[in-house]
């Protein structure tokens, strides 16, 4: 992993995260020593993966090379398409407005999909700072109007393009075919120092004095007395649509105005681009889920190879048990007719050779072929068909492999 790692211009620890992300299985521990020792040793394969677009993981520094070939070049046929139709408008609007995203104000019929939220922002009240909230939009309240039309606009595009955005008490919902995405409108904020006003500074004045004039009297007090917030809160007007799904796996998640581009115009790539989103967390899920599977199974297997053991040990107990038992039969059997026998024997005598006998006859009892069978079938050592029986042999041992 060092070796590797120097390659990539990480530490061995950084790549041993990212593979741990992306579910890449890495050598455990002596697990080269034991190459060199002519040890054999067992390569985990890489798991399957269905979405293409997953299939390979680049590393690096830069954020083109954490995404596989198949997303960038879905992105790149996104951009491409979005350059097709900007040069349509271009051919098709009116002097002076190429370029420009034309989009529809819905005023008071907002989509259907997005006409709850909308309600909810028009009915809230803003806070000190002038932020107006709904469940995924949060915005100031003189960017109300412009926010409704994002949403608006969103919506419309996310039928055209055959999802829908949903809303809910827990936010804004794109929903594609495979899954759905968490999409939430803000506006950036920023904090400025306050610059106090000309009555602020007078109460100011004021408050100082009166400071002043209780430190003479002895009363001494600290803190701020300054009648005004030492910061300002302030909304820039600066609009970011985000996917806030996971970890998105390295890919873009967030769509912001710029010094070129505004949020209206990237509608249709933000669609794409959480699709993408959704994807790679659906496949992620897929093989988490897949993964617990295989690990419930090899538990399942080493509980059936436990079993196996245990009644191995039974089996040959019972036939330990079998064995002293005929043994002693036998050593009975062959005391009993070594003994003298006379007409008359002493009492002590004839009685011990009557316990004998009828020892005999208890052991005899116990190892009939009945008995044993029914013995057998009541503890299933050798029931048919086998329910511990595994298919594929005992499992490995359980040691602290990756994909254990």
């Amino acid at each position: 992993m060092q070796k590797l790692a120097a390659d990539f211009g990480l530490s061995d620890k950084g790549l041993a995260k990212t593979c741990a992300k992306h579910l890449v299985p890495v050598p455990p521990r002596g697990y080269w020593a034991r190459i060199e020792a002519g040890q054999s040793v067992k390569k985990t394969p890489l798991r399957t993966v269905e979405n293409k677009d997953l299939h390979t993981v680049h590393i690096g520094a830069t954020k083109e090379r954490l995404l596989s070939p198949s997303v960038l070049a879905a992105l790149a046929v996104s951009k491409s398409e979005a350059i097709a139709a900007k040069a349509e408008r271009r051919k098709t609007a009116p002097d002076g407005i190429n370029d420009v995203a034309t989009l529809e104000d819905p005023g008071d019929n907002p989509h259907k999909s997005i006409a709850a939220v909308v309600r909810q922002l028009r009915r809230a009240k803003a806070d000190a700072d002038g932020r107006l909230a709904a469940p995924g939009v949060v915005v100031h309240e003189r960017s109300l109007g412009r926010a409704i039309i994002i949403l608006h606009n969103l919506a419309k595009a996310c039928e055209a393009r055959k999802v829908e955005l949903l809303s809910s008490e827990r936010g804004l919902l794109l929903k594609s075919d495979v899954g759905q995405g968490s999409v939430v409108l803000s506006e950036e904020k920023r904090r400025e120092k306050h610059i106090p006003t000309a009555e602020e500074k007078a109460d100011y004045d004021k408050a100082v004095a009166k400071r002043e004039r209780e430190r003479t009297r002895g009363n001494w007090s600290y803190g701020r007395i300054e009648p005004w917030p030492e910061y300002d809160i302030v909304y820039t007007g600066k609009f970011t649509l985000t996917c806030d799904n996971g970890s998105g796996d390295g890919l873009r998640k967030s769509w912001s105005d710029g010094r070129t581009q505004s949020v209206e115009k990237m509608l249709d790539p933000f669609i794409d681009g959480v699709k993408l989103i959704i994807s790679a967390e659906v496949e992620r899920g897929r093989i988490y889920a897949e993964k617990q599977r295989r690990r419930q199974q090899m538990q399942h297997r080493r509980h059936l190879a436990e079993q196996r053991a245990d009644r191995e040990k039974k089996r040959l107990a019972q036939l330990e048990w079998i064995a002293n038992i005929r043994r002693e039969v036998d050593d009975l059997r062959a005391t009993i007719g070594a003994v003298p026998q006379e007409a008359n024997l002493p009492p002590d005598y004839r009685r011990m050779i009557e316990w004998a006998e009828s020892r005999l006859s208890d052991l005899e009892a116990q190892t009939t072929v009945d008995r044993i069978q029914a013995t057998l079938v009541e503890l299933e050592m050798f029931a048919d068909p086998d329910p511990l029986f595994d298919p594929d042999g005992d499992p490995p041992p359980r040691v602290n492999y990756w994909d254990d």
